[in-house]
């Protein structure tokens, strides 16, 4: 074989192995890219940003993107719609309304749920007001964000097991932190707030905490929030459901596990002055289970039944949540 030829030969088969190792290399940059999972803005404490700040998205191949509110849509409409592909930290009332219209979408995942120490919902009064326990609250002025399961709902709840006849004056306020500070200003009796905006009432002065969720129903299942896909999203990715729930447990035993540095974590990335954040008031506490427990979807709906959201039978708790994606494998 003369020299010529030689390196002819072997300009070819160098060229082979780098187109090759191209290729290989071109298909690895592809097996990794990111698989893009929309969900709402958060504007709260929240365990998906924990698993995204904390890595444990990008160690399951998981990238989060925040889409804005569409105005005249609620965020299940949202994922109905495909704007988004979760609706994360929402209630099973919603889920279970939704359904019941013909929206074909599912929780897949717990978020968080009551604490005694974190509580869902913190009542705060004026300290001398006419609202001294929740027994007070008929005929009074009570801020709420809105009419679900959570906010009236709780409270209509305690009035029906206690016994207590009359209607409550609803001050609809719907941004958080209006209610507490139309607290501060004399212009309500109660709250019904929600972290972080506890804070705001507690350090404002004047202000006491009279009760939260945990004093009602004593049960982890009245903080209960899912995360929740539509049907078809998936039916298409399964198996990215499944990372996003792993991700997600993975969050929600950190943040129980680091409160502390949790709520400030969060907090910056929200935004929040880190000299107005309450470790104990702007923190939440999340499910350790890896999946959703029945007995909380059942507390819901006797909630939600109790109030007149839907009559018995309109839905049953089986419909509106799945374990299927919940994580199996030790973490």
């Amino acid at each position: 074989m003369n020299v010529i030829f030689k390196k002819s030969v072997a300009s070819v088969i160098a060229g082979a192995v780098f187109l090759v190792t191209a290729a290989s290399q071109s298909a690895q940059g592809a097996e990794s890219t990111p698989f893009v999972i929309r969900t709402q803005v958060q504007t709260v404490h929240n365990e998906v940003q924990v698993a995204e700040l904390k890595g444990f998205f990008e160690k399951e191949g998981i990238k989060i993107e925040y889409v804005g509110s569409v105005e005249g849509l609620s965020e299940i409409q949202m994922v109905a719609q495909g704007l988004i592909d979760v609706v994360t930290n929402t209630h099973i009332d919603l889920v279970s309304k939704a359904r019941i219209a013909g929206v074909k979408v599912i929780a897949a995942a717990p978020g968080m749920v009551d604490n005694p120490d974190y509580p869902h919902v913190r009542y705060f009064a004026r300290e001398g007001g006419r609202v001294n326990t929740l027994d007070d609250i008929v005929g009074k002025k009570v801020g709420i964000q809105g009419y679900w399961s959570c906010i009236d709902g709780y409270l209509l709840t305690y009035l029906n097991k206690r016994g207590i006849k009359g209607d409550v004056e609803w001050v609809v306020l719907p941004t958080g932190g209006q209610a507490e500070q139309a607290l501060t200003q004399g212009l309500i009796d109660m709250t019904t707030s929600h972290p972080p905006f506890g804070s705001l009432a507690a350090k404002a002065g004047g202000n006491k905490q009279i009760a939260s969720t945990w004093d009602i129903f004593h049960s982890p299942g009245a903080g209960l929030a899912v995360h929740v896909f539509s049907e078809d999203f998936i039916k298409a990715h399964p198996e990215e459901v499944r990372a996003f729930s792993r991700a997600m447990y993975k969050a929600r035993k950190w943040n129980n596990a680091n409160i502390k540095e949790s709520v400030f974590l969060v907090g910056k990335a929200l935004g929040l002055d880190p000299a107005a954040i309450d470790e104990k008031l702007d923190s939440r506490w999340y499910s350790e289970d890896p999946g959703i427990a029945k007995e909380d979807i059942e507390l819901w709906f006797d909630i939600s039944e109790g109030v007149g959201y839907w009559d018995h039978g309109d839905i049953e708790p089986e419909d509106v949540y799945t374990n299927e994606f919940a994580p199996t494998e030790k973490l």
